[in-house]
Formats: structure tokens, C-alpha cells, sequence
């Protein structure tokens, strides 16, 4: 080709990248460009659904403190209680898809969907994001109960019959959970439901209900006073801040070696970019000893899943918690 006309048709090329890029902006982004990114330009609101002091307002609390200083802004845990955390949910439902405001939630945002009449669709209202931590549960105990691990619940159940003792539950993702322990030990006890965390496990210390199932963050200081006792936990190793419990797996009860997760979900409709940069973010600080020191001491394990993972397990433990309940003609109580 000769010297003009390769000019005329580097030209051409040149002219027509710069009428696509005009057409289609997208087009002239550079890669940079399309990495995910999320640079707050105000207060980042995680709406915890549950009390202060519990789990999730512990973990919630850790989080937000290393974010602040990862995005340069304030991130305000706002603690917005009732409807075994439908309400806090259904704020984060219909905020503006933006990434300035999250829920962090627990496995009974997906049984509530079973049981609740609730304002929102659970399975498209929100776009998962990652799992913070995973909640390590343990079957709690009053101290003069007559069984020191589930195998001799089991044999104390079976040797007093049905329903003769008795189990708290503070919400359906408890009393869900609390029964599919039972129900891979073969017995049955009677459900009293509770509400709010605080006051089932300070009854189990008074010996006013036996057992109860609650994450390690909640039972740890009366674990660790002496007033309660640990019965075994949920996962597939031993945790430092727990050593004596056994799991339930080597206690001999297959079918219960998954923890639960403390879930952090933006609205439905928040950027893919925007989701994925602030799990990436999260990831950063899961990655750090030093916060892994922090959740351990609460009875918790890092997490930190891609939005994809997340939701493949929150679409899957929605699924899952119907077939459950519907199983176990559970009701709301």
C-alpha cells in the first residue's frame, strides 16, 4: 500500500473508534475505568434488624470501624429492631440503590420469607454482597442439666420421652435451627419462644428452660462465667474462643458441620460495580490477623465470599429453610 493511502485508511480507523466512542461512551472507558469502585461521598448506614449487644451488632461494629477508615467517611450502625428483623430489612428494601445503605442480617432473613407477611420479595429485594463472618452456633445449656454433650441429650431425651424438656427460641431462624440439631439427634423437645436474645440465654443460666441454640458471640460471657454450658457447636473444627465443645460432627451427627453467616445486603439495583468493590473492601480487612483476632474473640470466623458465592448461598439456604419449615409445620410464633 502506498505511503497516502496507508494514511487515508489509518485515518478511516482512527475516525470511526471516535464516532463508536462518541455513540457508545461506555466504549472509550479505559480498563481502570471498569474496575469496581466505591467512593462514598456521605454517611454509610448498615442497618443492624436486632438489638445492641447481640452478634450481629457486635460484628456490624468491628466492620464499620475498619471501613471508616478504608472509605474516609462515617459508617453508622443503626440498630432498627421488630419483626424478627423484617423491619431493619424493609428500610434497606426501598433505600436508594446506591450503596450508602446496607443491611447486615442474619440466616432468618431467609425464614422469614416462610412465615412473615412481608413488605418486600426476600428473593429480589436485595443484592447480597458478602457474608462478613461466619456465626459459629452452640447448643447452650443450664449447668445442672443431667447431659454434657448432644449425645447424652439424646440418651436423657430418649430415657424421659418427648417434649419433657424444654428449648428456647427468640426467633424462627433460632427455633428453626435448634430443631434440625434435634432432628438429626432423634428427639424432641418443647419449644418456648422468647423474644430477643438476651433474655432466653439468662434463662437457661436460671435453669428456667434446659437448652436453647445461640451463636457463641451471645452465650460466650456466661460460657466463660461458669453459668452456662456448651453442649457442642455447629462447623467442622473447634473454635479457639470455645476449645471444650466438641462439634456435633464428632460427637457423631452428620448433616450439621455449616455455620451460618452474618450477611451484609445493599437494595436490589445497587451497580454490580458498586457491589463488588465493597466486598472486595471487606475482604482486605478479613484478610488482616488482626481482625481475625477480633471475630475469634467473639466466637466468630471470617468469611468475606464473592457477591456470586453469597448469593448462591443465600438463594440456596431461602430454598432449603421452606422445605424445612414446611417439613416441620412450623408457624410463626
Amino acid at each position: 500500500m502506498k505511503p497516502f493511502v496507508a494514511s487515508l485508511a489509518a485515518l478511516a480507523t482512527v475516525s470511526a473508534a471516535a464516532v463508536l466512542a462518541f455513540a457508545d461512551p461506555a466504549r472509550s472507558q479505559t480498563t481502570a475505568d471498569l474496575k469496581p469502585s466505591f467512593h462514598p461521598t456521605r454517611t454509610v448506614t448498615i442497618v443492624v434488624p436486632y438489638s445492641p449487644g447481640g452478634g450481629t451488632d457486635a460484628v456490624g461494629r468491628l466492620m464499620a470501624k475498619e471501613l471508616e477508615a478504608t472509605w474516609g467517611q462515617t459508617v453508622l450502625i443503626d440498630n432498627r429492631t421488630g419483626g424478627n428483623g423484617s423491619v431493619g430489612a424493609a428500610l434497606v428494601a426501598r433505600a436508594q440503590p446506591d450503596g450508602h445503605t446496607m443491611v447486615l442480617a442474619v440466616s432468618g432473613i431467609a425464614i422469614n420469607a416462610h412465615l412473615l407477611k412481608l413488605p418486600y420479595d426476600t428473593a429480589t429485594a436485595f443484592a447480597p454482597v458478602t457474608a462478613i463472618a461466619w456465626s459459629v452456633a452452640t447448643l447452650l445449656a443450664t449447668p445442672t442439666l443431667p447431659a454434657n454433650d448432644l449425645r447424652e441429650l439424646k440418651d436423657l431425651v430418649n430415657k424421659e420421652g418427648p417434649d419433657k424438656r424444654t428449648f428456647a427460641s427468640p426467633d424462627p431462624g433460632t427455633r428453626l435451627l435448634a430443631e434440625r440439631v434435634f432432628e438429626k439427634a432423634g428427639i424432641k423437645l418443647m419449644n418456648i419462644p422468647y423474644k430477643g436474645a438476651a433474655s432466653f440465654v439468662g434463662d437457661i443460666a436460671a435453669g428456667r428452660v434446659d437448652v436453647g441454640i445461640s451463636s457463641i458471640t451471645s452465650g460466650l460471657p456466661l460460657l466463660n462465667a461458669g453459668r452456662l454450658k456448651s453442649l457442642g457447636i455447629m462447623g467442622t473444627r473447634r473454635i479457639p474462643a470455645l476449645p471444650q465443645a466438641a462439634t456435633f460432627k464428632e460427637q457423631g451427627f452428620e448433616g450439621l458441620d455449616e455455620n451460618s453467616w452474618y450477611g451484609l445486603f445493599a437494595p436490589a439495583g445497587t451497580p454490580p460495580g458498586v457491589v463488588e468493590a465493597i466486598q472486595q473492601d471487606i475482604a482486605k480487612v478479613l484478610a488482616t490477623p488482626a481482625f481475625q483476632a477480633k471475630l475469634a474473640d467473639h466466637g466468630a470466623l471470617p468469611a468475606g465470599p464473592t457477591p456470586a458465592a453469597f448469593t448462591e448461598r443465600f438463594q440456596r439456604d431461602l430454598r432449603e429453610s421452606g422445605e424445612t419449615i414446611r417439613r416441620l409445620g412450623m408457624t410463626a410464633d
